[in-house]
């Protein structure tokens, strides 16, 4: 039940800078679609924050793949990631702009803890006794970072169906995420994320006939436009991680984003955590290094049968 030192395979090494790079890319996604939220509804952010990173996303098609890794192997595989993710993003916007982003971000991060045993049952992963330490580590630093949060006496309904919501997007991510992992085995990370950024685009425009459409102004452009950009970013580093690694491995590593998150938080709007914030970045900051210096993506300790 214990592990032995190794050294990290090189694959392993780059699909976790990959996923940090994810963890940042989101984060900075969250506050675009935050400062968006100020402005427009859900579906016409989910709408633009899709239809605004295909042209990044085949830009980099492009120039790293052939025209053949554009195409779907598995239409059906596509369409079911297309609309589970499209359900969790519609949730997790919505609760972007009901909540403060870390707040938001904090609940998101159910996701990595909620991936670990459906990638176990679905996917046949073997845990490491040090993995399941860390990433109940990086659970415990993501409530103390949302304790503050939800012992605030002026919290309403909206910040209720805003807490929700994200946690309804973060189970469902979960499940997307080990869907995405199978996936890698016959779809190229080129095709997944093409395909989602389609599908998402034609779910936000299903809910703008919903919600409305209100005129664009160049602030909001910016809001979308980065959206748009750091989305395609979060696609393309998130899918190819899970290529490279077990989602049990890269999971610990997604706590990362609520370290960028503050640091964002203090960057523009001048906020520091109080204390159980920075006790929840100690944790979770323990999390990421406690599987980082294992050696051992997959351990020998537990597994589910």
């Amino acid at each position: 039940m214990t592990d032995a030192p190794a050294t990290v395979p090189s694959g392993v090494r780059s699909a976790i800078l990959l996923r940090l790079s994810a963890a940042g890319f989101a984060t900075g996604l969250g506050f675009c679609i935050h400062g968006a939220a100020q402005q427009a509804d859900t579906g016409q952010i989910v709408f633009l924050r899709a239809a605004l990173s295909i042209p990044p996303l085949l830009l980099w098609a492009a120039l790293t793949a052939p025209l053949a890794d554009m195409r779907p192997k598995a239409p059906g595989k596509h369409l079911i990631r297309g609309l589970l993710g499209g359900l969790s993003m519609v949730l997790n916007f919505y609760a972007l702009g009901q909540l403060p982003v870390t707040h938001a971000q904090a609940l998101s991060y159910l996701a990595p803890v909620l991936s670990i045993p459906a990638a176990v049952i679905l996917l046949g992963e073997r845990l490491s006794v040090r993995t399941v330490l860390a990433v109940a580590l990086g659970f415990a630093g993501m409530i103390a970072m949302l304790y503050t949060s939800v012992a605030r006496p002026d919290w309403g309904v909206g910040q209720l169906t805003g807490m929700l919501a994200g946690i309804a997007s973060a189970g469902i991510m979960a499940l997307v995420r080990v869907h995405i992992k199978a996936m890698t085995v016959t779809e190229t990370t080129v095709s997944i994320a093409l395909s989602f950024a389609v599908i998402g685009a034609c779910l936000g425009a299903l809910g703008v006939l919903v919600t409305g459409w209100v005129p664009m102004t160049p602030t909001l452009w910016a809001w979308l436009g980065g959206a748009g950009l750091l989305g395609a970013a979060t696609h393309i580093t998130a899918t190819e991680a899970v290529a490279r690694a077990p989602v049990s491995t890269l999971a610990p590593f997604d706590y990362a984003g609520l370290v960028f998150a503050v640091i964002l938080d203090f960057a523009i709007f001048a906020h520091l955590p109080g204390a159980w914030g920075w006790v929840g970045i100690a944790l979770i900051t323990t999390a990421g290094l406690m599987t980082a210096l294992s050696g051992r993506p997959i351990g020998t300790g537990l597994r589910a049968r």
